[in-house]
């Protein structure tokens, strides 16, 4: 909950029993807010238009990524990679046998793009690990089909695996943790934060067979952050509307009120330990 932003709704999944609607506009001075209603209007309809363009130009960014990951595909060489990969599961699950029960795959982002940039929190993911394995490589040379193979036989050994997705493109990984084994695979430079083990998967690369498209993905790569640029721009466009939207709230909120029932659910939830 945030008491300094305008009411978010989460709607609750099992309502009465177990959840409940906490609902934060009966603590704003409703005449004062009226008196304002078209400005808000007007800002929110605006702060649409700003996440709007912000995410055609993230899909744009995704479908010239797209574009690079099929380029180099055709350059690399995966049945090596394949060797590589079980070689790896070999040495980090060793002779752990497959348990009767599977382990739990936590699904999270690390990383993601905001109105002030990229902002990454890998090297927080990494602390108090045992062994880190910095996965490198060009675009589309399989790390995370690499990280995928691994966290899966984690799962299959009975072990909870955390996995952290691409903000750009989810269905690629960036980063798994398997706490229980204190291990921690990225392709995040953050790696070097730590002493770590590095696979290059460049390796695999025929340059040769690649040099027929090294224009294109030069061309692929310039344009790319140039749509990445925009889409930034309209993050920080729409969050600093939001701010100003914020401002016919504050105001107008009784948060004397507000801070009473937040001490009271919070007694109300530990009185559920007792």
């Amino acid at each position: 909950m945030c008491l300094r932003t305008p009411s978010h709704v989460v709607d609750p999944k099992n309502p009465g029993a177990v959840d409940e609607i906490i609902h934060l506009g009966d603590y704003w001075d409703v005449d004062k807010m009226e008196s304002n209603k078209f400005d808000i209007l007007e800002s929110i309809e605006r702060n649409g238009k700003f996440y709007k363009r912000a995410y055609k130009y993230l899909g744009a960014a995704r479908l010239i990524i797209e574009d690079i990951i099929w380029k180099i595909g055709e350059a690399m060489d995966f049945g090596k990679i394949n060797l590589l990969t079980y070689k790896l599961i070999k040495d980090i699950f060793k002779d752990m046998e497959i348990k009767e029960f599977t382990g739990k795959v936590r699904e999270l982002f690390g990383s993601a793009y905001t109105p002030e940039g990229w902002v990454e929190y890998t090297d927080t993911l990494l602390q108090n690990l045992r062994e880190i394995y910095y996965i490198t490589g060009e675009i589309g040379t399989g790390k995370s089909t690499l990280l995928e193979k691994i966290y899966k036989e984690g799962v299959i050994r009975g072990l909870d695996v955390e996995v952290y997705h691409s903000p750009l493109i989810p269905e690629k990984i960036e980063t798994i943790i398997i706490k229980e084994l204190g291990i921690g695979l990225t392709v995040s430079d953050k790696a070097k934060k730590f002493e770590y083990s590095e696979i290059d998967l460049d390796e695999y690369l025929d340059r040769d067979r690649l040099k027929v498209y090294d224009k294109d993905i030069k061309d692929d790569k310039k344009v790319f952050d140039e749509l990445l640029d925009v889409a930034i721009s309209s993050l920080s466009s729409a969050k600093k509307n939001h701010d100003g939207i914020e401002e016919y709230y504050v105001p107008n909120m009784d948060f004397d009120k507000i801070e009473k029932l937040r001490k009271g659910i919070i007694d109300r939830m530990l009185s559920y330990d007792e």
